[in-house]
């Protein structure tokens, strides 16, 4: 039975790939760091957005802060964590700007990262989808193991 089994688990080593695993993660990464990039360069520029909109200083510069730290709360690697201290317990402007530029791009990160995620599960269901479909349209029976009646019978008991 162990022998079996280790041979259905080899099956995927000896099936011919018809399509590139390598080059779909590669296009993942480049869309991954594509959209690190975007978010990057949005929040990189919101304090100054934000002052020509008429926002205080204190506010724009609060927001750049916190939302560099939402960031970084979220999960996000390149980040750092930003509190002037001081402005935060003295100076209402900064410290409203800091929780809206903290909880704006703490949830578009996070939102960002389930998108990732998403399409990464996709491209996995995808990916699983063709190898079985190519299986069954190309009758690779000659790759998959030899089973002895005995062996075919304590599949079926096991409900495979």
């Amino acid at each position: 039975m162990v022998t079996t089994i280790s041979s259905l688990l080899k099956i995927h080593k000896v099936l011919p790939m018809k399509f590139n695993i390598l080059s779909r993660k590669r296009t993942l990464l480049l869309f991954f760091c594509l959209g690190v990039a975007a978010l990057l360069a949005s929040c990189a520029s919101e304090g100054q957005r934000l002052m020509n909109e008429g926002a205080s200083p204190a506010y724009a510069q609060g927001f750049d802060d916190g939302c560099s730290s939402g960031k970084k709360s979220a999960g996000d690697l390149f980040s750092q964590f930003h509190k002037n201290v001081q402005a935060f317990q003295h100076n209402q402007d900064y410290r409203q700007g800091w929780n809206d530029g903290h909880e704006e791009c703490r949830n578009e990160w996070l939102s960002m990262n389930r998108q990732q995620q998403l399409s990464i599960e996709e491209q996995r269901a995808a990916d699983e989808h063709s190898l079985i479909k190519s299986m069954k349209n190309d009758n690779n029976q000659q790759y998959l193991p030899k089973l002895s009646p005995k062996e075919i019978e304590e599949l079926k008991r096991l409900g495979h």
